[in-house]
């Protein structure tokens, strides 16, 4: 059978003050030693979130700037050829119109020349017809 007397309840009080002991010396120490741990983490979490939104938004920033960069690199591109083109145009124009240039003066020059060398066939042609002429009176 079961005897209740005072060492049961000595008993419990003990039983009690060891539990409250132990609470405090051990239970309490290691919650707190978890509770902290658990912060930090937590702490750690929405730090490395942070930074990965920061990194997210270093990367949208990036990728904008390379956009734009490419824009303005395809548009100083297409400046530089369309200026290139038109040099090009004004040169070839320029060179165009000198050739024409001496073109015409070598037609001139040959109209003049052939000018001259009708005056002179002209003149040849008479004074070979008086020759003829000369000697044919004379044969006669």
């Amino acid at each position: 059978m079961l005897y209740i007397d005072k060492t049961l309840a000595i008993q419990i009080v003990q039983f009690l003050v060891i539990i409250f002991i132990a609470k405090k010396m051990i239970l309490d120490p290691v919650m707190g030693t978890v509770n902290t741990r658990d912060s930090k983490i937590e702490g750690m979490k929405s730090e490395a979130e942070a930074l990965k939104a920061k990194v997210e938004q270093y990367k949208a920033d990036y990728t904008e700037k390379m956009v734009q960069m490419r824009a303005e690199l395809a548009d100083y591109h297409k400046k530089i050829k369309d200026e290139a083109s038109k040099e090009a145009y004004a040169q070839v124009a320029a060179v165009k119109a000198d050739i024409d240039a001496k073109i015409l003066a070598a037609r001139t020059e040959i109209q003049a020349e052939s000018a001259k060398a009708k005056t002179e066939m002209d003149a040849m042609v008479k004074e070979i017809s008086d020759l003829i002429a000369d000697r044919i009176m004379l044969s006669a």
